[in-house]
Order: C-alpha cells, then structure tokens, then sequence
C-alpha cells in the first residue's frame, strides 16, 4: 500500500473512530507509532563535515578569502559535548575538535562506537540532541526535511518522543545511529495539527521533546 493511500485510510478510520467514541468509552483515541528517521545520519554527516571545513579555513585564516566560512559557521556543539568528545579522542576518533571527533566516529564504516560502552554514554546526550534538532527544525520548503517526518505531520501527527538505541541493526545505525521516533495521532487534535502543518510548516511536539534543544 502507497503512502498516500495509507494516509487516506488512516484519518479516514479517525474520523470514523472520534465519531464512534461519543457513544463508547472503551473506544481508541490516540494511536502511535514507532518510526524511523531515515535522513537523520545523511543530515548530520553533512553537517559535521562542512562546518568542520569551515572551522579549519578559520583556524587558518581563510575567513577573508572565503567569506562564505564565517557567514555559515555555526556552532553543532554544546560546549559541555565539545569537551566530552575531546576526551574520547584517541588513534581511532582523532580530531582537532569535537566536531572532527564525531564525524570520525560516526563515518567509521565498522560502527564500532555503537557497541562500545565508553563511547556510547557520551554520544546519547549528544545525538538526542541533534536529532530533535533535526526533527523540528531542519526544514525544505518550509515543512520537515526528514521524509517519514513529513510524511506522519502532513497528516494531523505530533512528534512524542524519540527512542536511543530502539534500531540497532545495520541499517538502523547507518540511517539514525540507532534512534527511532514515536508519531502520536490524537483524535481531538488531528485535524488542526494538519492544517497548521500544511498551512505554516508548524510542527507539533511533547515538551520532552523540547526540552532536548
């Protein structure tokens, strides 16, 4: 089944179950998902990678040849993640900042870092971050970059919560570093969180979620 037809059969059985639910307690109001966050890892490598290239021609002095480095020069870490990742920092995840750590760590083919008990606990706080970052703010044309995103918000969801570690295959890691996503679809709300999405690209999210940027 399409996504489209899914999308149709989805909030056509919502509308049909808000109707229902008056005349019935028992009856479902909320449904949820456990999804995943397929450009999440693309996003950050890339991210990573360009504003480490930019640091460098700063470090060296190339702001006033290429004045495009200091215009798009942006801080990715917390100061507290730039000096976690720095302690990390070893033959296997060399680099001359926390951003060249991570990149490094994360670009590795082997995915060591994803069963590594002492790397693990410093890259959670960091790659949660980030990936509520990239959830609810990172945007093409106005609505979310992440496909799957899109796809659940173009159809009345909000984003709930995100879950460390819920994919821990292969391709869960190449694609999310292991994180997933839960998608929450409310009756009394469906309809409105669909059009102020479709309207003004407003994404609805729980203050767990928030609380993570």
């Amino acid at each position: 089944m399409s996504k489209k037809k899914l999308a149709i059969l989805l909030r056509a059985r919502m509308r049909s179950s808000n109707h229902s639910a008056k005349s019935s307690l028992s009856q479902f109001t909320t449904f949820a998902t456990l999804s995943p966050i397929p450009g999440y890892m693309q996003w950050l490598l890339s991210k990573l990678s360009s504003q480490s290239r930019f640091s460098e021609e700063e470090r060296g002095g190339g702001t006033q040849s290429n004045p495009t480095s200091s215009t798009f020069s942006e801080k990715v870490l917390l100061p507290e993640e730039e000096q976690a990742l720095m302690s990390l920092s070893d033959d296997s995840s060399s680099g001359s900042n926390g951003m060249e750590v991570l990149l490094n760590l994360l670009s590795a083919k082997n995915c060591d870092w994803a069963t590594s008990p002492r790397i693990l606990p410093v890259l959670e706080p960091i790659l949660m971050r980030l990936c509520a970052r990239y959830l609810l703010q990172e945007k093409k044309r106005g609505k979310a970059l992440d496909s799957v995103a899109n796809f659940h918000l173009q159809n009345g969801a909000m984003v709930e919560r995100i879950n460390w570690m819920a994919d821990r295959s292969e391709k869960g890691i190449h694609q999310s570093g292991g994180i997933m996503v839960n998608y929450v679809y409310r009756l009394e709300n469906i309809e409105d969180f669909a059009q102020s999405y479709f309207g003004s690209g407003q994404i609805h999210a729980s203050p767990g979620i928030h609380s993570r940027l």
